[in-house]
Parts: C-alpha cells; structure tokens; sequence
C-alpha cells in the first residue's frame, strides 16, 4: 500500500490551474518541481481541450512524473474522453487557442528537423509528421493538431498512447468515466493494450469503427469507460451504486477494491456518493470549465 495517495481532476488546457493544484497539495516547491516524496498521484484524465495550454500540460506532467519516480513516488495520467476524441479527430472542444499552441509546437518540431540537419544529426519523426497531408475537408486551422494527435502522430505516441484507461492503486480504482462489471470481465488490462495499439497507430490491432486507425468500440459509447456518469450523476437517485459495488467486486486484482475515483463530470465540489464508495473529483478547475477554485 502507498503511504499517501492524491487524485487530481480534469486539466482541460490550463497550465496555470494545474501547477497550482500540484503546489496546493505539496506535491512541488516554489519552482515547480517535485517536492512530494513517496506520494502517489493519480491524474483521472481531460488534460486536453478547452484551453489553450495543453502542449505545456502534457509537457509539465511528464516532467514531474519523472521527478516523483526518482523520489520514490509517482505521478499516473489516465486518458479520458477529451483525449480519446482529440485522437480520434474530434477537435469540436479544442479552442483557437488551442490551435495556435499546436501551431507553435509544430513550427518548434520544423525547426529543431532544420538545426539537426545543418549539424548532420538524424531527424527525428516530428519535422516529417508536420509536412503529412491532412484530410481535404479538415479546416487548416486544424493541420497541426490533427498531426500531431492523429494516431501514431508523435504528441499521440509521446504522452498519450501508454497512459491507461483505469488501473488499481491498493483498495482505490481509478478510470475517467467509470467502470462497470462487463469492462472487468472483458479485461481491463486488455482494454489498456488496445487502446494504446489503437493511438500507436497500428493499423487493425483491434475491431472498431472510428478514426484513422481501428478504434476501440468501447471509447465511443456512452457506457464506456471514458464516458460514463453512472457514479457521477449529480441527482443522487440517478446515481448506480449496485452496479458500482458490482464493478468494486469484479476488480481482479489481489488487494479487494473499496471505492473508485472518476472525473468527467463536473461537481460542486469533490464529494462522495454511495456511501464513500464513489469519490468524484472533477470541480471544474480549468478556466474553459468554470474556473473553480
């Protein structure tokens, strides 16, 4: 078991709100750096969209995982829906911020392609993703973005394609949306696999209907891990709780599973349902969703 475990909320593109929720758990110093010793954290998902720092985000949260390893901590980030449609070509919650932050990273790739060539160095596979050609009918607008998150595009293949769906930290689940007992009993770890061979790129490593490559049917459906609100509804007589102790139940692993933390839906505060059983944690902290504080 971990000594301290902390669960973080949906990101949405905004670098500022994310560095001040790392500092508002002690999880960094006046820097920005890892200042959380063994503390494991788990980030449920939504770091892309409705801002226009998503770029930075993705950036800062493989830094600090990197730091919280050598310290004998560690920092998880799970895909959530937002990240899943952004691979998917779904750009309908991406900002035109976000668009120019894609932009400016895809001139930076351009450019290092550039110095590593006058230095007779090997290039690596941004500078020739960026010159791929895009769908006719996608707004230009869109080029970069669609480049560099499309699958095996190198941003897909860099921060997103080895964060999991769900996973087990001691007695607590984690997933974006939620998962229900058939998500168990079809493999979560399988899910895991084919999500990530699906935003790798490689072509028919599984069934599915959307997106370049085979996606994944599960991350396009309403009760998919990704998208369900099951344990989240606000209404408390909406809220499932023998499907969640059912799911709770099913976990395969050999610690028993208590409770399950999930985001994508946006609450008053982080609060519980079903008895503690369901702790939900996105408050909305991203200015594109309410600038919560």
């Amino acid at each position: 078991p971990v000594k301290r475990l902390i669960a973080i909320g949906d990101l949405h593109g905004d670098i500022e709100k994310t560095r001040a929720v790392f500092d508002l758990a002690g999880l960094t110093d006046k820097r920005g750096r890892w200042n959380g010793g063994d503390t494991t954290v788990v980030q449920v998902g939504d770091q892309l969209d409705r801002g226009g720092d998503e770029v930075a985000i993705l950036y800062f949260l493989e830094r600090i995982a990197r730091e919280a390893e050598s310290s004998g901590g560690a920092v998880y980030c799970l895909n959530g829906n937002h990240e899943t449609m952004n691979v998917a070509a779904r750009f309908r919650y991406a900002t035109s911020e976000g668009a120019q932050d894609f932009q400016r990273w895809q001139s930076l790739q351009l450019l290092g392609e550039k110095m590593k060539k006058k230095c007779g160095q090997a290039a690596g596979s941004g500078g020739e993703r960026a010159l791929s050609p895009c769908p006719e009918n996608l707004n230009p607008a869109w080029h970069a973005r669609y480049l560099a998150l499309s699958p095996g595009g190198p941003i897909t293949t860099r921060f997103l394609a080895h964060q999991s769906l769900a996973l087990q930290v001691g007695s607590t689940v984690f997933a974006h949306g939620g998962l229900k007992r058939e998500h168990i009993e079809y493999g979560l770890e399988r899910m895991n696999s084919e999500t990530s061979a699906w935003m790798r790129g490689e072509s028919n490593a599984v069934d599915g209907i959307l997106g370049r490559d085979p996606m994944p049917s599960y991350l396009n459906s309403n009760s998919g891990p990704v998208w369900l609100r099951d344990y989240s509804n606000r209404r408390p007589e909406k809220v499932k709780c023998e499907d969640l102790q059912a799911a709770l139940i099913a976990m395969p692993y050999a610690t028993p599973a208590r409770r399950m933390v999930m985001g994508h839906t946006i609450q008053p505060g982080i609060n519980s349902a079903c008895g503690g059983r369901a702790l939900r944690v996105d408050v909305g902290m991203s200015k594109g969703c309410g600038d919560s504080q």
